[in-house]
């Protein structure tokens, strides 16, 4: 990525993975507690407040790097028009996460709550595909047609 330090990628390849383990981690007992499923397994009580304490200062990690893309990757890429779809739809899949996130702590109906944490399994599970796209294959694709053959 042009205009950030060389780390700057594998942190951020970093930060995702470590959101997605500790979500997926977290997952068991969110259907066990939240939705009323019978899982086979799931944290303990003081495992499931470590890992949702990772989570959270993964998503806080997250947001920084979010906001560093922004400064420079994003408006550029934007303005080369490059990626714009799937760059847009990271977006806004990031965006619901921030917000469900929020609903599942702070709505104060339980009902609500429960669809905040199912939204927030979901779409953290389906921007896994937009987010490879976007990574790795897209510019593997632009990459490749630019080469002589």
């Amino acid at each position: 990525m042009k205009g950030h330090p060389r780390w700057f990628r594998p942190g951020l390849m970093a930060v995702a993975l470590s959101l997605l383990l500790s979500g997926l981690l977290l997952a068991p007992s969110m259907l066990m507690m939240r939705a009323e499923v019978e899982v086979p397994w799931h944290l303990d009580g003081s495992q499931r407040v470590g890992v949702a304490a990772w989570h959270a200062l993964s998503a806080m990690l997250a947001t920084w790097v979010v906001g560093a893309l922004w400064t420079v990757h994003m408006r550029a890429g934007w303005r080369r028009r490059l990626q714009r779809v799937s760059g847009a739809l990271l977006v806004g899949l990031l965006s619901v996460l921030a917000g469900s996130a929020l609903g599942i702590y702070y709505l104060g109906d339980e009902s609500l709550s429960v669809l905040a944490a199912w939204v927030h399994l979901v779409v953290g599970l389906v921007i896994l595909l937009p987010f490879a796209w976007h990574a790795w294959y897209a510019p593997w694709r632009r990459h490749r047609a630019m080469k002589p053959h």
